[in-house]
């Protein structure tokens, strides 16, 4: 697995990996990350991985992170 590309956001940090059979999206917010693969027949190119990060999918990953930070929160962070 090696790093492709990396940025920021105001939200979350997103890191495209290449694998073999792979694109692996990770974002970072906080301490929490979310993991999404991306088959390289569909998306062969890093780019084809950026524009199926849409807006909607977006939102749908900061949605999850603040789940993610009220469970946290909730159970650990005490």
């Amino acid at each position: 697995m090696r790093i492709v590309e990396t940025w920021s956001t105001k939200q979350f940090k997103t890191t495209i990996y290449a694998m073999e059979r792979w694109h692996y999206v990770e974002f970072e917010a906080g301490p929490m990350k979310q993991g999404f693969k991306f088959m390289k027949d569909a998306h062969p190119a890093p780019a084809d991985v950026k524009s199926a990060l849409t807006a909607e999918f977006l939102d749908g990953v900061y949605t999850i992170f603040n789940q993610m930070y009220v469970n946290f929160k909730d159970h650990i962070g005490k």
